[in-house]
């Protein structure tokens, strides 16, 4: 008798496994290769952003008609929101770091490159500005008189919030620190902001002064870049509609019940990333300060981060259609000697709440050039793989 009742356990949880191996499938099912997508996507970057290829994929897949509402509860640097505009779908774009509300709100109006040449022409960047506590920081990155534009296209923006002026400060923002001679400062990470004191070391390191950089055509050359393309004619038919809100993604509570058909997103990185110290300069640079950005923290252990999970997909179910589907992109981090696959634990944390597992995509790829950068190589750092869970909402 012990021994059927064993065979009977063994037989269903090897059914139950056979059932679970058919929910996942591997692949290459968007394109390993960079900047497929519009320009306008690369207008900044934002540590840690998928490839739009991404979005893109799971929207064609899943919806088969326009006009529908897809939502990015962690919405980044807004490659979800600013895909669906592109494809013809409305957006929500919501996240709890107002950088990110500004990334994705000033591309919902995309002027003409003759508009924003226009108005970058007429600003006035050669004022006497005040001293600040922070120069002497800043000075690590940008020669006085460029540190004078930038602080004089600062308070320009206090007073202008205009299409042109928010595009021309997003563009701004993509052109502060990076490693070329096409940004304000010299030489230094480009994705994210080292402190003042790394950068005196990096100068030292490399024998390197800032040299004077001109702001305006920095900026121009990169928004010609980027507006290389036209937008689809329907563009802002769809993005004028989009919703934008600065909510933690487990109480969006100014979202409406049941409004979006769809969901992409990508939640923070477990133990990775640190979004207040990485974004430092683009909080200066964007007038925020400490307060705006005390809330977002990162989630150092598993069991914190998979409560983190399971809260956010029960706020998600009640903002989402019945039967809408929900595609949370993670990947596999290393803690200690483990390497621990974070698809597993969402579906872990999807226990108790109305979202249904229904399968998992494994896009399988090639770090790129900028991940060699910090010598990032294949099943040994940071995250190897695509895994997106897709679960549908059963409320």
């Amino acid at each position: 008798m012990f021994l059927l009742v064993i065979r009977g356990i063994l037989i269903m949880l090897h059914t139950q496994l056979k059932r679970d191996l058919e929910r996942v499938e591997f692949g290459e099912f968007w394109t390993s290769k960079q900047r497929q997508s519009h320009n306008i996507h690369y207008a900044v970057s934002y540590r840690a952003s998928f490839k739009p290829e991404l979005p893109s994929f799971f929207i064609n897949e899943f919806l088969n008609k326009k006009s529908r509402v897809i939502l990015d509860p962690f919405g980044g640097r807004g490659t979800t929101t600013l895909e669906a505009n592109l494809l013809g779908h409305y957006a929500i774009h919501n996240d709890i770091s107002p950088i990110s509300i500004f990334l994705a709100s000033s591309r919902q109006t995309i002027p003409s490159l003759a508009d924003l040449e226009n108005k970058l022409n007429s600003l006035d960047l050669s004022k006497k500005v005040k001293e600040s506590k922070e120069d002497e920081g800043l000075l690590a990155f940008f020669h006085k008189d460029t540190l004078k534009e930038i602080k004089n296209l600062k308070q320009l923006y206090k007073k202008d919030s205009s299409a042109e002026m928010q595009y021309i400060m997003l563009t701004a923002l993509s052109r502060l620190h990076g490693h070329s001679p096409g940004f304000f400062s010299v030489y230094t990470f480009p994705q994210f902001s080292i402190s003042p004191e790394a950068q005196k070391k990096n100068n030292i390191k490399r024998n390197q002064t800032p040299e004077y950089r001109a702001v305006k055509p920095r900026i121009l050359a990169k928004m010609k870049r980027d507006l290389s393309s036209p937008l689809p004619p329907f563009y802002h038919e769809f993005a004028r509609h989009n919703i934008y809100s600065n909510h933690s993604a487990t109480n969006m509570f100014s979202l409406s019940d049941s409004i979006a058909d769809l969901a992409v997103t990508s939640p923070p990185f477990l133990d990775k990333v640190d979004y207040i110290q990485d974004n430092w300069m683009k909080t200066w640079f964007l007038g925020y300060d400490k307060e705006d950005v005390k809330d977002i923290s990162i989630i150092h252990n598993l069991d914190s981060w998979t409560s983190f999970i399971q809260a956010t997909l029960k706020e998600c179910s009640r903002v989402m259609k019945k039967k809408a589907l929900f595609v949370i992109e993670v990947g596999e981090v290393k803690k200690g000697k483990e390497m621990i696959n974070l698809d597993e634990l969402v579906i872990q944390a999807s226990k108790n709440t109305n979202m249904n597992w229904v399968k998992t995509y494994i896009n399988s790829q090639s770090f790129t050039k900028l991940s060699n950068c910090w010598n990032v190589s294949n099943n040994k750092l940071g995250t190897n793989t695509n895994r997106c869970v897709v679960f549908e909402n059963l409320k």
